[in-house]
């Protein structure tokens, strides 16, 4: 017995702690006020502590010892030193004990105040602005559908540019350009003698360019002129991709199939099945590029499109299910939500004409089911709390007693 109080006194003090607490649920009482005492003046000091070490310490007082450092020959920044007005402002917030100099504390609250705002309404309106856009796209699903979306501008191309990997080569005229696929950014570009004929391809440690009837042997890391041969019988003569109608690229890793005619880009459904409700050769979507398309080339869920003028990366969207009415129903009821609950405010002093009246009326009811949903979820939340509290006492306090009276 004596090893199980050794190891389970702190359980007890815990338990008692909890069930003082509980003892307002029967009336308010001395015991029940000592605790509450208690709790808050250790939660005030360990705050204070871990202010300082976490917070203050490294954060303010630091810097600001650096600057006064840097002031007098040291090293750092002598910046550092304007961390004590920092100091200075949190101390006006103390000020607040004075009677005399108790305004000037509204400086600081009003500066703490003013950039808490800022911070919230930024944090709110950038969490909250994408899920309202988001809300309102299914309103009318059979005109609303994904698009892709521009990653990135590359160079533009006469020819199919070649891809080697995180290095991508376009030929326009008598430019050669390469750049980063997924990056954007360039690497080298070379002046070529004569204009190109063909696309780029890897050869050896060389990037081959068919200029007419020589082959120019461009340095990959560089983009300088190592050779310029003449061309062989055995070499393939090079063909623009815009001589095509249609150039198809297949999608295999989402099922989708790029066909691009023109300036138009169409994504249709390779085969049946890749989303629920989608069937072969459906349309999912189709976005216009800015001019003729010379070449299509797809990755693992990317898409280049090339024009002779300009190249974009677009990110594919993976391909969604037709909507059902369950579907966007649920939007539709924020939508409805959402105006009638601002009619209710705008129009709280007069409300004139059935529109107001009714659209006041149903926003009415849907706020208080709105504060009703919401205070049933912090009843719930309460009583997780709650409920945690009891497996405590019981599998942490009274089943270890148990076993230690009565094995």
């Amino acid at each position: 017995m004596s090893g199980y109080w050794a190891a389970n006194w702190p359980i007890w003090i815990s338990a008692f702690c909890v069930l003082a607490v509980y003892t307002y649920l029967y009336k308010d009482n001395a015991l029940y006020r000592v605790m509450m005492q208690i709790f808050i003046g250790v939660n005030l000091g360990y705050q204070a502590v871990i202010q300082w070490r976490d917070v203050l310490y490294p954060q303010w007082w630091l810097p600001m010892l650096d600057g006064f450092d840097a002031l007098f020959g040291g090293k750092g920044s002598p910046w550092g030193v304007l961390w004590l007005l920092v100091g200075v402002l949190g101390a006006m917030f103390y000020l607040q004990l004075s009677r005399k100099y108790a305004p000037f504390s509204k400086i600081a609250i009003g500066i703490t105040i003013g950039i808490g705002a800022g911070l919230t309404f930024k944090s709110q309106f950038g969490q909250n602005l994408p899920q309202l856009l988001d809300s309102f796209k299914p309103l009318a699903p059979s005109v609303v559908r994904m698009q892709p979306k521009t990653a990135l501008r590359l160079a533009g191309s006469d020819f199919a540019p070649l891809v080697d990997g995180s290095l991508a080569v376009f030929v326009t005229g008598r430019q050669a350009v390469a750049q980063e696929v997924m990056g954007g950014v360039e690497l080298w570009r070379t002046t070529l003698p004569s204009p190109a004929s063909g696309s780029p391809v890897v050869s050896g440690q060389f990037i081959d360019v068919p200029a007419g009837t020589n082959v120019l042997e461009l340095d990959p890391s560089s983009g300088a002129i190592v050779a310029n041969r003449r061309s062989t019988a055995t070499e393939p003569p090079a063909v623009a991709l815009e001589a095509q109608a249609v150039y198809r690229q297949p999608q295999y890793i989402h099922g989708v199939d790029l066909i691009a005619k023109g300036n138009l880009i169409r994504g249709v459904a390779l085969r049946n099945g890749v989303a629920e409700g989608v069937r072969k050769n459906d349309e999912l979507w189709n976005r216009a590029f800015a001019e003729p398309v010379v070449c299509l080339q797809s990755f693992d869920g990317v898409a280049m499109v090339v024009g002779r003028h300009r190249s974009e990366l677009w990110e594919l969207p993976v391909p969604q299910a037709k909507l059902t009415f369950g579907d966007y129903f649920d939007n539709w009821v924020f939508v409805l939500t959402l105006v009638g609950v601002m009619s209710y405010f705008f129009f709280s002093f007069k409300r004139r004409g059935p529109i107001p009246v009714a659209a006041a009326t149903f926003g009415r009811w849907m706020l208080m089911i709105g504060f009703g949903a919401f205070f049933g979820n912090t009843v719930m939340t309460r009583m997780s709390f709650l409920l945690d509290r009891l497996m405590f006492l019981i599998d942490d306090w009274l089943r270890p007693l148990w076993h230690a009276l009565f094995r």
